[in-house]
């Protein structure tokens, strides 16, 4: 597998300065290796996307991307899309994990349904290659938030809904609904699986090994000066300055795409409803025609047979309908989760810029404020004014106030340096993962509707198989019908 593509990065911006300047090396170093691994795939990837392609197109559905593209920090970050399918489809060879087996622990309140995590690997950050435990629903709960704790930059799976109303009504115990959330379990898990970052998470390790889940730690956030900083500034109402376009345009795709699958979906459920109907109408059909034959013994005998056989059709009319929610109208709903959890990376992006934003120009403040003490010799502002006026009731030398507060300005400034050089880095190394994210999400993306668009043929074909079978048999029956006039008697004596 390509590791070059999918590097973990610490985007907390608490950490120390060494360790993120050390992290910034180790990024240049990969661009250098992805700039090779481009002009390797140049050829092929020309043949399918153009230079300047938009990761998205203007209906929402996202295409591959060969060109480079600059940040608003002038790095490059040039990505292969062909070399991070390869390493999400090495990823996928490299971690299997199956959801199996679910069972029913404890009664009433207190009951809960267990899987079979059953694992093969071979990543060496395993214990071994092959490994089972069970784990309920509020397990997969805690591994989505370390996860997003610990990735922010990732587009984390989202998890299957927790489905309230069979909580009260007690249906999450019925084969139906465990199945269903078992089906569901297993993609979230293989999203995981083949993500080349979230695979080798200590957190993923621990999961699909650690036999007690309370052995699970989360992580801690280290304390830091500038942390009163985001109190202050970097709060929920503040907007970016100087928005990225290759990021709003993302943005907009990412909702067009979005809404089209839950307009292909509403519209889905409403054929499904229509298809489950339409089995129950088979069924009592099939009933009323039985009962026909009872009455005309002419034809009862062929009533009979086809008012037995419409159940066959009926069922085969509920298998399609199951396989289409199933296998594909679930699978639509799980996208539009998945859109929703593109669209929290994104937002994460644009925080990290107006972090970076912010702390410029708070810096910018301090610079201003710092020239104007140091040319009149008053400090700035109405604030500054009125500190003035009780210096000097208080009968402090103002000489020696300025020098003070130069000296504390400098100290200030400095200190808004290092977070100003800080954020941008952070940043920086932010969006360009967030990039590689995106064509990573397009990748799979392909590949999954590939999957989804197969299965959903695969269940017409079924139907459309088991529907021609039923009315070729009908033929026969509908043969045997016959209506005789009935024979009329004449007269002995011939009048």
């Amino acid at each position: 597998m390509d590791s070059s593509i999918y590097t973990a990065v610490p985007w907390d911006t608490t950490t120390n300065r060494r360790s993120t300047l050390t992290g910034l090396e180790g990024d240049l170093m990969l661009e250098q290796e992805l700039v090779k691994d481009e002009k390797a795939v140049s050829s092929s990837l020309s043949r399918s996307s153009g230079p300047g392609n938009p990761l998205f197109d203007s209906q929402g559905y996202a295409v591959a991307s060969a060109s480079n593209s600059h940040d608003q920090y002038g790095a490059s970050t040039s990505v292969s899309v062909t070399s991070i399918t390869a390493a999400i489809t090495a990823a996928s060879n490299s971690l299997s994990v199956v959801i199996s087996d679910p069972q029913k622990h404890g009664e009433g309140s207190s009951a809960f349904v267990s899987y079979l995590v059953s694992t093969r690997t071979c990543l060496p950050a395993f214990k071994s290659q092959s490994s089972s435990v069970r784990r309920r629903f509020q397990d997969f709960t805690a591994l989505q938030k370390l996860l997003s704790d610990t990735h922010s930059a990732c587009i984390i799976p989202p998890l299957p809904e927790k489905h309230r109303m069979e909580y009260i009504t007690g249906d999450r115990f019925s084969s139906e609904f465990v199945e269903k959330r078992r089906i569901s379990l297993q993609a979230y898990i293989d999203r995981i699986a083949r993500h080349p970052i979230l695979q080798q998470s200590p957190h993923v390790q621990r999961f699909l090994e650690a036999e007690q889940m309370s052995s699970y730690d989360h992580p801690r956030r280290e304390s830091h000066v500038f942390e009163n900083l985001g109190d202050v500034f970097l709060n929920a109402f503040s907007k970016v300055r100087k928005p990225d376009e290759r990021f709003v345009d993302i943005k907009e795709a990412v909702e067009k795409f979005e809404q089209n699958l839950i307009n292909v979906e509403k519209l889905h459920s409403r054929l499904l409803k229509h298809q489950t109907g339409l089995a129950a109408d088979y069924l009592e059909f099939g009933s009323s025609i039985t009962s026909l034959g009872m009455m005309e013994t002419q034809v009862s005998q062929p009533l009979s047979n086809f008012g037995n056989r419409a159940p066959i059709f009926s069922q085969a009319l509920t298998e399609k309908t199951v396989a289409e929610e199933q296998y594909y109208v679930n699978k639509l709903r799980e996208y539009i989760s998945y859109c929703q959890s593109v669209k929290d990376v994104l937002k994460a992006r644009d925080q990290k810029q107006v972090e970076h934003e912010e702390l410029t120009n708070w810096l910018l403040s301090h610079q201003v404020d710092r020239d104007r003490t140091m040319s009149t010799g008053k400090s700035p502002g109405i604030t500054g004014f009125f500190k003035d006026k009780i210096n000097d009731l208080k009968g402090v030398d103002p000489e020696k106030a300025r020098q003070i507060r130069l000296v504390k300005l400098d100290a200030k400034i400095e200190e808004l340096k290092d977070a100003v050089g800080q954020s941008s880095i952070t940043a920086e190394a932010f969006s360009k993962q967030v990039v590689r994210e995106i064509d990573g999400f397009q990748a799979v993306k392909i590949q999954d509707f590939n999957k989804h668009l197969q299965d959903y043929i695969d269940a017409q074909l079924v139907y459309h198989e088991k529907s021609m079978a039923f009315w070729e048999d009908m033929v026969p029956i509908a043969d045997t019908v016959s209506l005789e006039e009935p024979h009329q008697s004449t007269s002995a004596d011939g009048s």
